[in-house]
């Protein structure tokens, strides 16, 4: 797997001083997960923060009934775990690896020191977190006010973006994974994304999806 040496390079330090990255660097190590290997699970502590470094995470939540909910899909250069800012007790999600994936882990002491002493690292913390909340308000608002069609189209234009930004055209997600994120049923899912795939803005093959028309597929997110 490819790694990139520093730590500089990649998106959540860029803009922090080399003494500040080296200083960070001095308190994280490296760790490879396996395709669909568990990171962490509901009542595991607050111990580390991650850096995902190569791969893809998903962040879930499980009902007692079984049914689940995923919050997000975690590219290089994303964060998770730092919920440890505010010394909440246990964790109420699990994070498992989607694919191989490289993770940077630096422990949750060092690293609520760290952000004290160091406002260049307490300031992309926060940048990240309103990003997080702002796009966790208005998931929460499709899921109130859209139907299941343009839910499913707003998602995949979420991931589809992202991919984007990693030089990457196909989404690598199941029909499962997107119903969760979306909070949909597996079967109302697939039966959109055959529509969608009908209606030439979408194609489907090997657990893959690409689009095809993202302006479409933008215009049923808004419009259903």
């Amino acid at each position: 797997m490819k790694l990139t040496l520093s730590l500089q390079e990649e998106p959540f330090f860029q803009g922090m001083s080399e003494a500040l990255v080296s200083r960070i660097e001095a308190f994280v190590y490296h760790r490879a997960y396996d395709a669909r290997q568990i990171v962490y699970f509901p009542d595991d502590p607050y111990d580390y923060v991650y850096w995902v470094r190569e791969g893809r995470v998903k962040v879930t939540r499980v009902s007692d009934d079984g049914r689940e909910l995923t919050f997000r899909h975690l590219l290089p250069g994303d964060m998770l775990g730092e919920e440890c800012l505010v010394d909440r007790p246990k964790r109420d999600d699990y994070a498992e690896a989607m694919v191989p994936t490289m993770l940077c882990l630096m422990r949750a002491a060092d690293f609520r020191r760290l952000a004290r002493e160091e406002l260049a690292l307490a300031h992309k913390v926060a940048q990240r977190l309103c990003c997080r909340i702002t796009e966790t308000e208005q998931v929460l608002v499709e899921t109130v006010f859209s139907p299941v069609r343009s839910r499913v189209a707003s998602g995949l234009l979420r991931l589809y973006r992202r991919e984007k930004g990693q030089n990457r055209d196909a989404l690598c997600v199941t029909h499962q994974e997107v119903a969760n994120l979306v909070g949909s049923t597996r079967e109302t899912t697939t039966a959109v994304l055959h529509m969608l795939r009908a209606e030439g803005i979408l194609d489907m093959a090997n657990r893959r999806l690409t689009i095809l028309d993202p302006v479409a597929l933008e215009h049923v997110a808004k419009n259903g």
